[in-house]
């Protein structure tokens, strides 16, 4: 058989691109995804789900020109927001998602957007309240649908306490295996979804890269972002508009799995067939907490995202490690897990890389990060490592606003190091 020559211009090319490949500045192939930095904007300003109106690409503008970081197709910079599901009439999200999509495509800047239906849902006491008749929404079956103290639904909390910087009241934890709560969770996913997925199809292949994904959950478990106090429910009877009186002594993980408050989890625990006596265990919450993100993965990939977009975001895992939360409950077969680090990365998480092995897992994401420097050097050391563990997809700094990195100056200029100077 006579074979075709080889033109020269093409072995020209061909040995320049082997040429770029082997010194690490090969433009990515087209299926190849970047890892990306991801700032996260705390919803209310200057974005307001409930104004789709303030969805612009200014906070995108802004934090790229904060930033000042070269082009790296290797490592980009994004923007993330996260979507509080049950806290908004769901038209109004459809419009700021699409607003929020369009601001994307605009600035030409990534975004990864969150869903969460679990932390906020002071809008549906038609699922809470079980307890006031006076009150929107009452319906005693409710009870069935809020955390419990212990294995009977006499044992139901009517408040929940959260400290995200300071301590303030919410309502109570959801029940995360209520058939009724999953199916407003779902409900959103159902609704946001196909948007994301709309858009994310027409972007042409040289602007792809401007999706980052979709993480589902935002720390997800049960107990720590609405906690309860022993006979917390007398607070609210008493002091019903009153702060003044709750307690204020913080979780502390050294205490165990409740970290030293009351321990919850048993209505979900259940309500999923796991047990109904005995003690609650952290394998039997997480088991709870990964049937959870199970059906919100199962969800979005039936709508048509690609599994490599989707990513969980678990929460509960503390150090005494053993103490707490695995890291297990983040793994399904419809998405790329995800975890918080503060003050220490996915090394320090010491049982995380025996976990990821067990599972066959290397793609991973720190799903919200605040692992700061006293230089720009050390926050720089932090962002490589976290990056360079296993096959970290992306990192998403919280928060960009409300005085966090945006005024990091040296976390800023460690970010312009790294992006310079990333090569995968």
């Amino acid at each position: 058989m006579t074979r075709r020559p080889i033109d020269s211009l093409r072995v020209a090319l061909l040995a320049g691109y082997l040429g770029l490949v082997l010194s690490g500045l090969a433009p990515l192939l087209a299926e190849e995804p970047p890892r990306y930095l991801f700032f996260n904007i705390a919803p209310g300003a200057p974005w307001n789900q409930n104004r789709p109106g303030t969805f612009t690409r200014a906070v995108f503008d802004e934090v790229v020109h904060t930033l000042q970081a070269p082009d790296n197709p290797r490592l980009r910079i994004g923007v993330a927001f996260i979507f509080s599901t049950l806290e908004t009439p769901t038209d109004t999200l459809v419009q700021s998602l699409r607003r929020l999509l369009a601001a994307s495509e605009d600035s030409g800047v990534p975004v990864l957007v969150a869903l969460d239906g679990q932390n906020w849902w002071q809008h549906r006491p038609d699922l809470w309240n079980w307890w006031d008749p006076t009150g929107a929404g009452y319906n005693p079956s409710n009870v069935y649908n809020v955390e419990w103290t212990g294995w009977s639904p006499t044992q139901a909390v009517k408040v929940g306490w959260r400290n995200w910087g300071s301590q303030l009241r919410v309502v109570p934890a959801p029940n995360i295996a209520s058939p009724a709560v999953i199916a407003a969770h779902l409900e959103g996913v159902r609704a946001l979804v196909p948007v994301i997925v709309e858009w994310q199809r027409r972007l042409p292949a040289s602007r792809r890269h401007l999706f980052g994904g979709v993480k589902l959950g935002s720390e997800a478990g049960i107990g720590y972002n609405a906690y309860y106090y022993p006979d917390g429910n007398r607070y609210l009877e008493q002091w019903p508009h009153d702060w003044s009186h709750d307690p204020t002594n913080l979780l502390s993980p050294a205490k165990g799995l409740s970290c030293g408050v009351c321990q919850l989890g048993y209505a979900a625990v259940k309500t999923a067939g796991l047990k109904d006596r005995g003690e609650i265990t952290r394998e039997d919450i997480g088991r709870v907490t990964q049937l959870y993100l199970e059906q919100l993965c199962r969800l979005a990939r039936k709508l048509g995202l690609p599994r490599d977009a989707i990513f969980t975001h678990q929460g509960g895992t503390y150090d005494p490690w053993e103490k707490h939360l695995p890291f297990w409950p983040a793994f399904n077969r419809w998405s790329s897990p995800g975890w918080s680090f503060y003050h220490g990365g996915p090394r320090e998480a010491v049982p995380l890389e025996a976990e990821l092995k067990a599972a066959g897992r290397r793609r991973w994401a720190a799903a919200e990060w605040w692992w700061g420097g006293a230089n720009s050097a050390e926050w720089e050391d932090h962002f490589r490592s976290t990056l360079a563990f296993r096959d970290c997809r992306f990192i998403c700094v919280y928060n960009w606003n409300q005085g966090m990195f945006q005024k990091a100056v040296a976390g800023q200029e460690a970010v312009r190091n790294l992006v310079r100077t990333w090569r995968d």
